[in-house]
This record gives structure tokens, C-alpha cells and sequence, in this order.
């Protein structure tokens, strides 16, 4: 079966699924290491022939691999929330040009439907996020005693139940606080049932919304909203066209031979969608591993 015939109707928001070499793609630089038995791959892409080799926008993509982490011990919880707070701190180091420091302000945007489990870690997260904003107009002395980031935090719901795209909510927001930097929360399609809840990606790069699962929103990025954009999303469905177009492809079963009825189906993108079981459970410890992290890196843990 050849790529070009399947690659198109395979839906993942993760770069690391991305159908290239990716230690030889030219504008494209890979590498990998462990960080306490937790692997982190880190794929940088290029503007102009990075773009067109990874078929994404140029930025730096980490991607954190941790299986089943709502179901760790403490301390190892800990650690990974700690690494998830240094690779944050470093996209918006790579987006802003600063680390988040004392009075550096930060907005946190949790993309998605609350209604929908596999869909609300977003929203969850930024319910979570400890905001300060509010503490810095009503109690300047004790604002400066802790020296924390002014962070401020919103879920601007979706679409479908709003009337209003989430770019405009954003971007109304952003024109009336000024942050530093924007943090966007989502939950992503990925392209492998064993990435499902077991893959964190952060992006310097901002997110096109609801793009994996065939419902592309306004780009939220910093040529939209005037501000440095960081994504952190965890994958949370795959798509089933995705799963049969790589079952396909592992048993080397030639595209060609098909029948039109199953072509017809997979390429239209009549499907649905697969989550795990535990999806309430899963939607909300990440939300919260999450929404941890980003409390440590603002000093408001």
C-alpha cells in the first residue's frame, strides 16, 4: 500500500506520527534521550523546507512518552511533573525569548467541549490552574511576597455552543490583559492506540483546533492573536479510518486491492472515533498533571 494514496485520510495532531524520516528530512532535526526512565523526543522543523518535508508549521515539537501516568506513585508523578514544567517553561523560552519569572503574565486557554469526556481536558486543566491574576489588582503586598507569575486562565468553549469561534474569545481576551505568553490546553487525535493518554506534545507553534478529527477551527498562533502561543495537548481518540489504514499497511495489504465500498468509506472519512475505557479517568488526572506543571513552573504550586 503506498503512502500517498493513505497518508492523507490519517488523522494525527502528534508530529512525532509524522509520515517523514524524521533524522533525515531536510529541514527537519530529531533527537531523543530519558529523563527518570521517561522518554522525551524533540523534533525541530524549519521554516520553508522543514514545513514542506514534516507538513506542519515550523517550531519545535516535545513529546513526552509516560504510560498510564494517573496511575503512578507519588514521588515518580512528581518527576514527571517536573519535566513537564522545565519543557514547558523551554517552548515558551523558544516563543517569548524569557522564561516565566516573577510578575511575568501568563494565559491559560483550555480548548474543547466540557461535555464531551474525551474532549474536556482543557477546559478540566484550566479549571485547575491556580490564577493570580485577580491577586495582583486586590493584594499588590502579598502579589510581591510570593513572586509568582500573573497567571489568569479561561475555557472558551466551542463552537457548536458558543456562536463564537475560540480565536475571537482569545484574541478579545489577550487585547484586554496583555499576557506574555498564552498557553492553549487540548486534547489531540492521535494516529496509534498506544499513544492514547500515554503522550504529552508541546509545541511552540499554536494549534489549528479540532484539525485532527476533520474539524479545523481559526489557527490560534502568534500571527493570530499578537502573542507568543504554547500548546501542550495529550492524544485522547483515534480516528478508525486511522487504525484500518495502518492495520492495512502492517499486513502489507496492497491499497489496489480494496474494495470500492471500504476505499469509498475510509477516504471520505466516514468514521468515528476510539477512546480508551477509562476516559473519564484519564481526562481528568491528565488534566491535572497538566494543570500541576504549569502551577511549578509559575511558582504557584
Amino acid at each position: 500500500m503506498t503512502d500517498i494514496e493513505s497518508v492523507s485520510y490519517r488523522r494525527t495532531d502528534l508530529a512525532c506520527e509524522t509520515d517523514i524520516d524524521k533524522r533525515n528530512a531536510p529541514g527537519v532535526s530529531f533527537y531523543e534521550y530519558e529523563r527518570g526512565g521517561v522518554p522525551v523526543s524533540i523534533m525541530t522543523v524549519e521554516y520553508g523546507s522543514g514545513e514542506s518535508a514534516a507538513g506542519r508549521p515550523a517550531g519545535t515539537y516535545m513529546t513526552v512518552t509516560a504510560e498510564r501516568p494517573w496511575m503512578w506513585e507519588d514521588d515518580r508523578r512528581e518527576g514527571l511533573v517536573s519535566l513537564l514544567s522545565e519543557l514547558i517553561s523551554d517552548a515558551i523560552f523558544s516563543a517569548a525569548g524569557k522564561r516565566p519569572c516573577a510578575d511575568f503574565s501568563v494565559l491559560v486557554c483550555g480548548l474543547g467541549n466540557r461535555a464531551l469526556t474525551a474532549d474536556a481536558i482543557g477546559p478540566l486543566a484550566a479549571d485547575n490552574v491556580t490564577v493570580t491574576a485577580q491577586l495582583k489588582a486586590e493584594r499588590p503586598d502579598l502579589y510581591e511576597r510570593i513572586g509568582c507569575c500573573r497567571v489568569a486562565a479561561c475555557a472558551p468553549g466551542v463552537t457548536a455552543a458558543t456562536g463564537i469561534e475560540a480565536a475571537d474569545v482569545i484574541s478579545g481576551i489577550t487585547d484586554n490583559i496583555a499576557p506574555d505568553v498564552i498557553i492553549l490546553i487540548d486534547a489531540l487525535a492521535a494516529r496509534s492506540c498506544s499513544r492514547l493518554a500515554s503522550t504529552i506534545q508541546i509545541s511552540d507553534s499554536g494549534i489549528a483546533p479540532g484539525s485532527g478529527i476533520g474539524n479545523r477551527r481559526r489557527a490560534l498562533s502568534r500571527s493570530t492573536v499578537g502573542v507568543p502561543v504554547v500548546t501542550v495537548g495529550v492524544p485522547t481518540v483515534v480516528d478508525s479510518s486511522t487504525l484500518v489504514w495502518d492495520a492495512l499497511e502492517k499486513a502489507s495489504i496492497d491499497s489496489a486491492s480494496l474494495p470500492d465500498s471500504l476505499r469509498e468509506v475510509l477516504e471520505t472519512g466516514r468514521s468515528f472515533f476510539v477512546a480508551p475505557k477509562e476516559s473519564d479517568v484519564v481526562t481528568r488526572e491528565m488534566a491535572r498533571l497538566i494543570a500541576d506543571a504549569i502551577d511549578m513552573m509559575c511558582g504557584t504550586a
